[in-house]
């Protein structure tokens, strides 16, 4: 019988010692996950820029073959010229579902429900300029607006 205890007490023990790495291990997961969408949406951002700023050094031909056409261009007295590229993103979506109340004839609540609106919507506007001088090489991109 003492056996039988002493097996009981060290299976318990056990038992919780491993649940409590359990609970650990999912603990670090997320914090790890969450570390690793931080660090994924940086990244992202960063190639983004990269991918604009890299432009600067290649003829302007080559940025208008795969971009298309501008939306303004200025010209400074010294012949440089800054053309301007807008992307313009906006998007909704999300649902509304409208609450409800059900009474009886004396005015009593019997069921009731609220209302959820997840919707949203957004706007906004990229805003590159590309400096290009009188050979045509672009010598200076600036992020305008991102």
């Amino acid at each position: 019988m003492k056996k039988y205890k002493i097996t009981l007490v060290l299976l318990l023990f056990s038992m919780v010692c491993l649940r409590s790495a359990a609970q650990t291990l999912a603990s670090n997961r997320t914090k790890a996950q969450a570390r690793y969408n931080l660090e994924k949406s940086f990244a992202d951002s960063q190639r983004k820029i990269f991918a604009i700023t890299s432009w600067a050094g290649a003829e302007f031909s080559d940025l208008l073959g795969r971009w298309g056409n501008f939306t303004r261009k200025n010209q400074f007295p010294n012949g440089l010229m800054v053309y301007t590229f807008e992307q313009n993103y906006s998007g909704s979506g999300g649902t509304y579902e409208p609450g409800y109340t059900v009474t009886d004839q004396y005015g009593n609540i019997l069921d009731q429900k609220k209302s959820e609106d997840t919707r949203y919507s957004y706007n906004f506007t990229d805003i590159y300029e590309f400096y290009v001088d009188q050979n045509g090489i672009i010598i200076r991109v600036k992020i305008v607006a991102q």
